[in-house]
């Protein structure tokens, strides 16, 4: 009779786990995009809910929601405002930035400050499991949660 190993079994076993996992995603994201590199990133594109809250400075504006529709291309990608506000029109850029594996090289939002002036302000970022749920926080004057429509 013939001794067998169990050994290569479960190295094949976790391998093949790990290659799942590694497809889709570096966090298991249900929606990607694999460039021409080989590289897996998040598929921004489509619509989202957005529901944006102000602090800092400009405190005093009301929470807006909002639904933003990303159009991407590679690995950047801008979101256009899809319901007019008094503070800016239906398809006015609001969101623009650059994916990579980890989820976001960069990520900006298009926002007012206390003088109403406008202008891009770079956004700190957290990405959930799934992908389906953004929050960004965007130079000290308002907080956004994406959701997926």
């Amino acid at each position: 009779m013939k001794k067998t190993s169990i050994a290569p079994v479960l190295v094949f076993a976790l391998l093949i786990v790990f290659a799942c996992h590694y497809r889709n995603g570096k966090e298991g994201w249900k929606k990607t995009v694999t460039l021409p590199s080989g590289e897996v990133i998040l598929d921004m594109s489509g619509e989202w809910d957005n529901h944006i809250e102000f602090y800092g400075p400009i405190s005093w504006v009301e929470p807006v929601q909002d639904i933003t529709k990303f159009t991407q291309e590679g690995t950047t990608f801008i979101g256009a405002k899809q319901i007019a506000s008094k503070w800016a029109p239906k398809g006015a850029k609001s969101i623009k930035g650059e994916l990579n594996k980890n989820g976001f090289k960069a990520v900006y939002s298009y926002i007012g400050n206390e003088w109403g002036i406008f202008d891009w302000a770079e956004c700190k970022w957290e990405i959930s499991e799934d992908g389906n749920k953004i929050d960004l926080d965007c130079g000290e004057r308002a907080k956004m949660t994406l959701n997926r429509k």
